[in-house]
Formats: structure tokens, C-alpha cells, sequence
């Protein structure tokens, strides 16, 4: 149905899929309406009110919306585009005065300056890989190509048969060495585990908690990898916490439920001065170790979601100086695109973290941000 410059009185009670009103003052209110798909084209608005209403989808393209008032509505996915908004309001809240504030606080290059607040951090998470004459070699070559880096935090997460040899082969590098998991007791009956006192006796100062691996391999839960993250932090370590879902988590788009879930359960109990310790690596669980990669949109998109569960749990103050990294099969190739997103601090890196040359080149991505 298409009406042009026609007076109405009254639509009431219609199914107006299709509905095209071109050229036409609205100054009425439209209440309860469904309105999925609209676009209103040079329209004026004026005083009109919506009220609860359905807006998904709706665009409003260089309209007229002076006094417009959207209460109680669903306003996903609409899209406000060269309009006059002068004195609108969004559940009283003044559109103008709001999208202001917005600018002054939110801006690009204010955001940037906030992620060079972050300490940027590039871990190498070396699994089950490296005898200790492979693991002195590959420390001894890096050291050398690294010795000038001084904005990015390096680590090298090693497996437990090669902490000393790591800590003798960096002392007095700027390389800091982890560990890849602790038990969450001090001491006791738990045949081939590490407690986390035993790993700070040595002198090592990260510990990678939660991975993929140990959750599906070795039956971590949420639980224990909060009991875990409470063991580091009264031992003086600081934890490298993995959070991410499954492909078939992402597939039923319940990431971020996945997501914050785990970042409730994980750091449950944990108060702020303690989470400022922490390190958070979302690894979606699909992209480790296969080849794939979240694109840096979406890796962007669910770090900047963490950051906004931190803020709910903790305040935004807080949320803000969590260095939050990418892992999942980042590399020297596609180092740079993600860590140049705002809310991604870095990477816990896998196997590029094996070779000397690939791990430089991701950490010296992390430096130019």
C-alpha cells in the first residue's frame, strides 16, 4: 500500500506490512505497534510519541524528530541517521545531551589513550612442547630479538620440567616466565599436581588457569578454576584466566552467555585490588589450535563484552585497567589487525609462540597497539 500526502485521522488495528508513506507529518502518537523493517525517509516527526513499541529494524533517515518522545520501546537495531534531534527523548532521557556526552567520553582517540593506560601483554603458552635444551635455545635466541621491547609485558609459559631451566636462561631479561596450570590446595595428597606456592617459591610470576585443554581434557570446571585463581593470587602469582565457547556455543549465538558466565564463576569471591592482578585471555575454544581465527571484529566484540561484565561486577574504573588478550591461534600474520582493537591488550599465543621470529613479530605488533 503506498499513500502520498494523503490526510489520515486514524489507522487503527492494521497489518501494514508493506505500508509506504512517503512526504507526510506525523504529529501523532503511535502506540503498541510492531514496526519491524520501517523507514521513514525525510518524514517529520514532530512531537510524535512511540510508545511501547516494537522498533527493531526501524531506520529514520533524515527526519524531523524535534520533541519526538520513544518510551518503553525495543529499539534493537534501529538506526538514527542525519536527523534533528533536537529535544527528543529515549525514556526521558534528552537524545541530544545524551549522544554529547557520548562524544566527549567515548571517542576514538579517548579509548585509545585508555588502552595505552593497559599494560599489553604477549603470552607464549608452550603446552606439552620443548625438552630443556630446546626450551634454553628457543629463550636464548628470543632474548636477543626482544632486549629493546619496553612497552609490552613478554611471558613465556612453559611446561613445569622447564621453569628452572626458563628462569636461569631470562634472569635479568625482560622475559617473564609462567607456568601452565597449579592446584588450587598447598599441599597434600594430589599425585602429579604443583601448588601455586611451590611455583612462587622459584620465582615464577604467571600461571595460565582454565584453559580449553584442562577443561575439556582433565575435567576443570568453573568451580575449580576459581579456587585455582584464589590459590595464585594469595601465593603472589598473577593468573592468566582463559574464558570462551565452543563452535556450537557461537553457532546457537549464546556466546556471551557462555561468556559471562564464566567470568561470574571464575572470579567469584575475588575482589577488585585482587582482579586488578588477573589477566583475562578469551580463546574461543573453536579457533585454538585449528587454524581459524576469530576475525578482529569478533574478537573485539567479545573482549569489549568482557570489559562491560567487569564493569557491572567491579565499575567501570576497574573494568578499564584489566588487560583482557586474544588467544586463539593468533600468529605473526593477523597479530597486528587484532591487537589494534581497542579492547584487545595483547595475546596468550600457542604455536607461533614456539618460533623465535613469529613470537617477535607478535610482540612487536603489540607495541605499536
Amino acid at each position: 500500500m503506498n499513500i502520498v500526502n494523503e490526510k489520515l485521522s486514524l489507522i487503527s488495528e492494521c497489518n501494514s506490512e508493506d505500508l509506504r508513506i512517503e512526504r507526510s507529518r506525523l504529529c501523532c502518537d503511535v502506540e503498541e505497534s510492531t514496526m519491524e523493517g520501517s523507514v521513514f525517509k525525510r518524514t517529520q516527526l514532530c512531537g510524535a510519541g512511540f510508545i511501547e513499541n516494537d522498533m527493531h529494524g526501524i531506520g529514520l533517515q533524515q527526519c524531523d524528530l524535534h520533541g519526538a518522545g520513544i518510551e518503553r520501546c525495543d529499539l534493537t537495531g534501529a538506526a538514527l541517521v542525519s536527523c534533528k534531534l533536537d529535544g527528543m527523548t529515549i525514556d526521558g532521557i534528552n537524545v541530544q545531551e545524551m549522544m554529547t556526552f557520548y562524544k566527549n567520553n567515548f571517542k576514538k582517540e579517548n579509548t585509545t589513550m585508555n588502552k595505552a593506560t593497559r599494560k599489553a601483554i604477549i603470552a607464549g603458552n608452550w603446552k606439552m612442547n620443548k625438552t630443556r635444551p630446546e626450551a634454553k635455545a628457543l629463550l636464548d635466541e628470543l632474548k636477543g630479538m626482544v632486549a629493546d621491547v619496553k612497552s609490552v609485558e613478554i611471558v613465556a609459559c612453559v611446561p613445569f620440567t622447564n621453569l628452572e631451566t626458563a628462569l636461569a636462561a631470562t634472569e635479568g631479561t625482560n622475559i617473564k616466565i609462567g607456568a601452565e596450570n597449579c592446584h588450587f590446595e598447598k599441599s597434600g595428597a594430589f599425585t602429579g599436581e604443583i601448588s601455586a606456592d611451590m611455583l612462587a617459591e622459584m620465582g615464577v610470576e604467571y600461571v595460565v588457569l582454565g584453559h580449553s585443554e584442562r577443561r575439556q581434557y582433565f575435567a576443570e570446571t568453573d568451580e575449580t578454576v576459581n579456587k585455582r585463581t584464589k590459590a595464585a593470587l594469595a601465593a603472589g602469582l598473577k593468573p592468566i584466566v582463559c574464558v570462551g565457547e565452543l563452535l556450537w556455543e557461537r553457532e546457537c549465538n549464546i556466546t556471551e552467555e557462555v561468556i559471562a558466565r564464566q567470568i561470574k564463576l571464575d572470579f567469584f569471591g575475588i575482589e577488585a585490588e585482587d582482579l586488578k592482578k588477573c589477566v583475562i585471555a578469551y580463546e574461543p575454544v573453536w579457533a585454538i589450535g585449528t587454524g581459524k581465527t576469530a576475525t578482529a571484529d569478533q574478537a573485539e566484540e567479545v573482549c569489549a563484552f568482557i570489559r562491560a561484565t567487569l564493569a557491572k561486577l567491579y565499575g567501570a574504573e576497574v573494568a578499564e585497567a584489566i588487560t583482557i588478550q586474544y588467544g586463539g591461534s593468533m600468529n605473526a600474520a593477523n597479530a597486528a589487525e587484532l591487537v589494534s582493537k581497542t579492547n584487545v591488550d595483547g595475546g596468550l599465543i600457542g604455536g607461533a609462540s614456539l618460533k623465535a621470529a613469529d613470537f617477535t613479530t607478535i610482540i612487536k605488533a603489540a607495541e605499536v597497539g
